[in-house]
C-alpha cells in the first residue's frame, strides 16, 4: 500500500512506465478509484501461532496475452519477506509465459541486485 508522498511519486512513474511500452490491463495496488488492484495471494502461516497473510503484486499489466508482473524495489529490514514475494511473483510470470520487473529508485538498486543474484530470482532491474 502506498504510505508517503516519495512511494506515491515513484507508483506513478512505475504506472507510467508501464503504460508507454504498451501493456493493457493494467492494475496497481495504490489508492486510485480509476486503477484495480491486483488480485492478492494467501500465504499460509509458517507455525500455528501466526496468522495466515496475504501477497499482493504491486503492479500487474498484461503484453501480447501475457501477464507481467512487476514490484517496486525498496530497502527493507524484512528481507525474507521481499525474496518470498519476489519468488512468488517470478514463479507466476514463468507459469504465465510473462515477465518479472523490479523497479528501483534511486538508491535502492544494488539492494535489489544482491537479493536477485543471492537468490536465483529471474527478474528484469529497471531504473525509475
Amino acid at each position: 500500500m502506498v504510505t508517503s508522498e516519495k512511494d506515491e511519486k515513484v507508483y506513478e512513474k512505475a504506472i507510467t512506465w508501464v503504460r508507454q511500452r504498451g501493456y493493457s490491463k493494467v492494475k496497481a495496488n495504490v489508492e486510485d478509484e480509476g486503477i484495480d488492484k491486483p488480485t492478492s495471494f494467501k500465504q499460509p502461516p509458517s507455525s500455528p501461532d501466526e496468522e495466515e497473510s496475504y501477497i499482493t503484486p504491486d503492479i500487474t499489466a498484461v503484453m501480447r496475452g501475457n501477464k507481467c508482473y512487476f514490484e517496486i524495489a525498496m530497502k527493507s529490514d524484512q528481507k525474507q519477506d521481499l525474496i518470498t514475494k519476489w519468488k512468488l511473483l517470478d514463479r507466476l510470470a514463468s507459469i504465465k509465459e510473462g515477465k518479472f520487473f523490479l523497479f528501483t529508485p534511486h538508491g535502492h538498486r544494488a539492494f535489489a541486485d544482491r537479493l536477485v543474484k543471492q537468490h536465483d530470482i529471474n527478474a528484469t532491474l529497471i531504473n525509475i
